[in-house]
C-alpha cells in the first residue's frame, strides 16, 4: 500500500513541482549540465547555498556560504582601467551557445563579460542537504532561478571593487532562468535582503524570463533601464505575463521596455542544434515536458500550518487562490491540500499551491529564428551603447 501511495504522490508532485517552467533541451527531462571553460579569468566568490524559495523571500541567511565563480573576459586592447562590464547569467540547463554569443557581441563592443556559472558548484546539493535526497530531480528545481538574484548581487559587488572594471557601468544579462535574475535585481525589496543598496546595475536585459509570478513589492524598483526580449511563440514562459509586469512598473514611471517578437519561440537568440528521433538535427524542438508558464502565481505568506503542513516551503498560490478558498468545497480542498501535505511527507520541496490545472500544456517548443535574432542583436547593442558605452 505504501508503495501504491509513493508512486501516485510521485505522479501527482510530477503535476505540483514546477514553480517556473524549467529550461529544457531534450526531451529525457533535465538537460545534462557540464562545467564551462570558456575564455577568460576564473574568479570564486561566495553566495548561498541551494536554499528554497521560502528561505530566499524571507530573507533567512544560510548559515554556511558557497563558493560559486565567473569567468571575467576582457576585450582585445581593453584600457587598464575603466572597462565597462557585462555580467551573464545562464539558463537553467547551464552555459551554452545563448550565453557564448552574447559574450562575443559585449567583447566585440569593447565591453568585458563575466559568466557566471550558477549550476556546477551546486551540482551536489542533494548530498550537502539531505532534505532535498527525494525533493528533486535535480538541485535546480528547489530555487528555480531566484539564487541567480542573489548570484547577480555577489557579481555586481565583485565586479564593482575590480582594478580595471568601471563601476558605474556594469550590466547584466540573463537567459531564460538567469534572466529572473537580471530582471528581479533590480527589486528593492530583493536588494535590501541580498544585494547592497545603492549598488545597481546600469543596464539589465532579461531574455524570455519568468514573469508569471508576482512578488509582494515587485513593483519598487531601482533606476535601472530595463529591456526584455521575448518570442510571441513562446509557450515555456509566454509574453503576456511579462507585458503585463511592464505595463505595472511604467505606472510607476520606470525607464522599462519590452520587445515581443513575431513566430519568435523560446531560445531563438542562439542557433542551438537538436537531435531528432530519426537521428538528424533541426534548429527546431517541440519537447514534451510539464509546463505552467501560462498559469499566473502571486507569493502568498499567509498559507497556514493546517493547511499546507508543518514542513512545507510552500509560498506561492495560484492567482485566485483565496476566493477559491472561500467558495470551494471541503472535498475540492481536501483534494488539493492533502496530496500537497503527502508530497512534503515523502520529502518534496513544492513551492506552490495551484488549484486549476487548466493553464497547465505538456509541451513546449525551442528555436531558432534568425531573423529574430538579428534584430534583437541590433536593439541590444543600440541600447547597450546608451547605457555602458557613454
Amino acid at each position: 500500500m505504501r508503495k501504491i501511495l509513493l508512486i501516485l504522490v510521485t505522479v501527482l508532485l510530477f503535476v505540483f513541482n514546477l514553480v517556473m517552467p524549467t529550461e529544457v533541451l531534450s526531451s529525457n527531462g533535465a538537460p545534462k549540465d557540464k562545467k564551462w571553460k570558456g575564455e577568460g579569468e576564473v574568479i570564486e566568490f561566495e553566495s548561498i547555498p541551494t536554499t528554497t524559495i521560502k528561505d530566499i523571500l524571507i530573507g533567512k541567511v544560510p548559515e554556511k556560504t558557497k563558493t560559486i565563480w565567473g569567468t571575467l573576459n576582457f576585450p582585445a586592447n581593453a584600457p587598464a582601467k575603466n572597462v565597462p562590464a557585462m555580467v551573464i547569467l545562464h539558463g537553467m540547463g547551464g552555459i551554452a551557445l545563448h550565453e557564448e554569443h552574447w559574450m562575443k557581441v559585449f567583447n566585440s563592443m569593447g565591453i568585458a563579460t563575466f559568466m557566471v556559472d550558477s549550476n556546477w558548484a551546486r551540482k551536489k546539493c542533494k548530498k550537502e542537504n539531505k532534505e532535498f535526497k527525494k525533493a528533486i530531480k535535480w538541485c535546480a528545481d528547489v530555487h528555480r532561478g531566484m539564487n541567480r538574484i542573489v548570484d547577480g548581487y555577489r557579481a555586481l559587488e565583485l565586479l564593482s571593487k575590480h582594478p580595471r572594471i568601471d563601476p558605474d557601468r556594469i550590466g547584466c544579462l540573463g537567459i531564460s532562468l538567469g534572466a529572473r535574475g537580471c530582471l528581479y535585481v533590480n527589486v528593492k525589496r530583493f536588494q535590501k535582503m541580498w544585494g547592497i543598496p545603492g549598488l545597481d546595475f546600469a543596464a539589465s536585459v532579461p531574455f524570455y524570463p519568468p514573469c508569471n509570478v508576482i512578488w509582494n513589492e515587485d513593483d519598487e524598483i531601482t533606476d535601472t533601464p530595463i529591456r526584455i526580449h521575448i518570442g510571441e511563440l513562446d509557450t515555456y514562459l509566454p509574453f503576456d505575463s511579462c507585458v503585463n509586469y511592464v505595463d505595472r512598473l511604467k505606472a510607476k514611471g520606470k525607464d522599462v521596455d519590452i520587445k515581443v517578437y513575431p513566430d519568435a519561440h523560446h531560445g531563438f537568440d542562439a542557433k542551438m542544434i537538436f537531435r531528432t528521433q530519426s537521428g538528424g538535427t533541426a534548429t527546431k524542438m517541440k519537447i514534451k515536458d510539464h509546463n505552467d508558464g501560462r498559469c499566473y502565481y502571486e507569493e502568498n505568506q499567509e498559507l497556514t500550518v493546517d493547511q499546507i503542513g508543518e514542513k512545507s516551503p510552500a509560498v506561492i498560490t495560484q492567482i485566485g487562490f483565496n476566493d477559491w478558498l472561500n467558495t470551494a468545497t471541503e472535498k475540492q480542498k481536501n483534494k488539493v491540500f492533502k496530496w500537497h501535505k503527502k508530497g512534503i511527507k515523502y520529502g518534496y520541496s513544492i513551492a506552490l499551491i495551484r488549484f486549476d490545472e487548466s493553464c497547465v500544456s505538456k509541451s513546449t517548443t525551442m528555436a531558432w529564428n534568425e531573423e529574430a535574432a538579428a534584430e534583437a542583436e541590433k536593439l541590444v547593442r543600440e541600447f547597450v551603447a546608451t547605457t555602458l558605452l557613454k
